[in-house]
């Protein structure tokens, strides 16, 4: 006879497997289509910090389908004028890096200001805001 606690092992998904399936399905669709995946919309949830409504409207801002860059990493972006959203989500590490454009200027949403975001990130990043006084600063 199996002990529950093993049973119960066997029938979770381990940590990092749990989102590739369904998080590695918006890869091509829409930042909405990704920000709706139960992984990262926990966390988008989280990180938003009283900065919801201005999120979900970024959700929905033009921009290019969601692309995975480096096998790990779900990018997509919404840009209109001085207002824009950058979302990067590492789907093995259920990891969520968020900035809003508000007027121009940087919002840190997740991780802070003071991070440092993966160099992974630095290229699509800079084709989501080229010249930005105060970009992330990308290291490995």
């Amino acid at each position: 006879m199996i002990p529950r606690r093993a049973l119960a092992a066997l029938l979770l998904p381990a940590p990092g497997l749990a989102a590739e399936p369904g998080t590695r399905r918006a890869e091509g669709g829409t930042l909405v289509q990704l920000a709706a995946e139960p992984a990262v919309s926990l966390s988008l949830r989280g990180a938003a910090r009283g900065r919801q409504q201005s999120v979900y409207e970024g959700l929905r801002l033009p921009g290019p389908p969601v692309a995975l860059v480096a096998e790990r990493w779900l990018v997509g972006w919404g840009r209109e004028g001085d207002r824009g959203l950058f979302l990067a989500f590492d789907w093995q590490a259920e990891q969520l890096f968020l900035l809003l454009l508000i007027d121009g200027e940087p919002v840190y949403l997740a991780p802070s200001r003071h991070a440092r975001w993966p160099e992974g990130l630095a290229e699509p990043f800079g084709r989501f805001a080229p010249g930005l006084a105060r970009p992330p600063v990308f290291a490995d």
